[in-house]
């Protein structure tokens, strides 16, 4: 079964450099350990690059976890004749990355070496090598039982063969548009191009460049975490009746996704304009990347599970009602263009890299009730100029507000308890009120209507429209009033032959 690379280990590896003895020299930041050099970072300019065989006269045995990590530049990686390791995804979504040569003097080759390189379509290992090998530029362990990783760039179908009997995450960010299975597989069968188990109760590995939609069978249970995971091509997937579990980032940034929908008759899923939660809409399980705007996320939603909106490029903000107490690790992660978050005032935690790399979010208001923040939380958003915490100090889980370069000073309300003089090495300061938030002011369409809503917390806020913002404009207020609706003021008007401007006046 596959697993998703844990994108919080890649950036957990910083502070991991900062607390070793580490060295830079020329491309390579590198660990001493008995005598031997560990590949830690690339941060060099791409092309075709070699792993040196020494450094400073010691030998280099070992590339680890995500040591190439999104180097766009990167054509050709050949490993050094003194590594005997490569760590699982030492190569990490380089999407120029051609081809790889591994030597004889590899005996370790973890998960998902080169995960998600779109580009990789050779793989060549030594002769020489006892412990692995490649066979029409797929790698393998030497018995063939293990596929370690499907080049990437490679489309088309191909047909696994019969003495395969594990597959780790080789298939992650694939770009066919079909997988068989030899007949005589034990383990592992095909049904219309994608991958599953023998019984066809397990869905694994839907080929990554198949274009359109996909139905779940009705006699599978479990959809395997990372099994859609970066297919370019999926446009929608219906979940069959029997499903009963999904696992982590089974849909995690399919860029074409626009809806998940679900058998009516299934028991432990369900959909609503096309995101995808539990039964009872306590979890949100996946919010499908290609849909853009705006999101108000249903009143009944407790837990915004992990990678929930994860590289949702075309969000642009979101509003969080006052059910959820908790934001998993990823949630929002890479979400470039979200420029406003509303967050509900019963937040407990927010988990490590959730809004990691929200390059548009100048400001944010912790509630009261927060109690940790998880490490890079709020990481790499190096627009952020304005936080303010409405209570106690939570708990740093370490570089929360890593790179967050226009965050100065972080506020905090006037009696509340644990503040120092800085939070996760930043400079704060106690204010009376965190009164700079505003009220965000979401607008969907359904049907004939646009629905309206914002935060109960700014009841007081009149909803007005105008049909001319020409100054000085005219701004009346809209009818019906609002009616609370999954925890949010919400306000529907019938779309009509004029254009209206809307807006939230105090």
């Amino acid at each position: 079964m596959k697993t998703q690379p844990n994108l919080t280990q890649i950036f957990w590896l910083v502070a991991v450099l900062l607390a070793l003895p580490v060295v830079v020299q020329a491309q390579f930041i590198f660990t001493t350990n008995n005598g031997a050099i560990t590949i830690t970072q690339y941060t060099g300019s791409g092309g075709d690059v070699t792993i040196p065989d020494t450094i400073n006269g010691l030998k280099v045995t070992t590339v680890g976890s995500t040591a190439f990590f999104q180097v766009s530049s990167l054509t050709s990686v050949t490993f050094g004749t003194n590594v005997t390791t490569i760590a699982d995804n030492a190569i990490f979504q380089c999407p120029s990355l051609a081809s790889v040569t591994i030597p004889a003097s590899v005996t370790n080759i973890g998960k998902g070496p080169m995960l998600d390189c779109k580009s990789l379509t050779a793989i060549s290992v030594s002769p020489a090598n006892s412990h692995y090998t490649n066979v029409n530029q797929v790698l393998f362990n030497t018995p063939q039982t293990s596929l370690i990783e499907f080049p990437g760039g490679v489309g088309g179908s191909y047909t696994m063969p019969a003495t395969v009997t594990d597959i780790g995450q080789a298939f992650i960010g694939n770009s066919l548009t079909a997988i068989s299975v030899d007949a005589a597989n034990t383990i592992f069968t095909n049904l219309a191009g994608v991958l599953f188990d023998k019984s066809k109760t397990f869905l694994i590995s839907y080929p990554g460049g198949a274009v359109g939609s996909y139905t779940v069978p009705t006699n599978v249970t479990t959809v395997v975490s990372a099994s859609f995971e970066y297919s370019t091509g999926v446009t929608s997937v219906t979940i069959g009746t029997n499903v009963s579990s999904i696992g982590d980032w089974a849909f995690y940034d399919c860029p074409s996704l626009t809806a998940i929908s679900v058998n009516s008759t299934n028991a432990y899923f369900s959909t609503t304009n096309g995101v995808l939660f539990d039964k009872n809409k306590t979890l949100l399980i996946q919010y499908p990347i290609a849909i853009p705007g705006s999101y108000v996320v249903p009143g009944t939603v407790v837990n915004v599970g992990v990678g929930a909106f994860g590289d949702a490029f075309g969000l642009t903000s979101i509003v969080i009602p006052n059910s959820v107490t908790n934001i998993a690790e990823e949630a929002f992660y890479g979400c470039l263009n979200l420029a406003g978050a509303a967050l509900g005032n019963s937040i407990k935690s927010i988990g490590p890299s959730a809004f990691f790399s929200c390059r548009r979010l100048t400001g944010l208001v912790f509630p009261a009730s927060l109690t940790s923040l998880g490490q890079y939380a709020i990481g790499s958003c190096q627009n952020l100029s304005s936080v303010c915490f409405e209570g106690n100090q939570p708990t740093d889980g370490g570089s929360v507000f890593y790179f967050d370069n226009a965050l100065s000073t972080i506020l905090y309300v006037n009696g509340t308890t644990g503040w120092g003089a800085t939070y996760d090495g930043i400079p704060t300061a106690p204010c009376s009120t965190c009164g700079n938030s505003l009220p965000l002011l979401t607008i969907s369409k359904s049907g004939n209507n646009v629905i309206l809503t914002w935060s109960t917390d700014f009841s007081a806020f009149t909803l007005q429209s105008t049909s001319n913002l020409a100054l000085p404009a005219s701004w009346n207020t809209v009818t019906p009033a609002p009616a609370i609706v999954g925890g949010l003021e919400t306000v529907t008007n019938a779309i009509a032959g004029t254009g209206k401007f809307y807006r939230l006046s105090e």
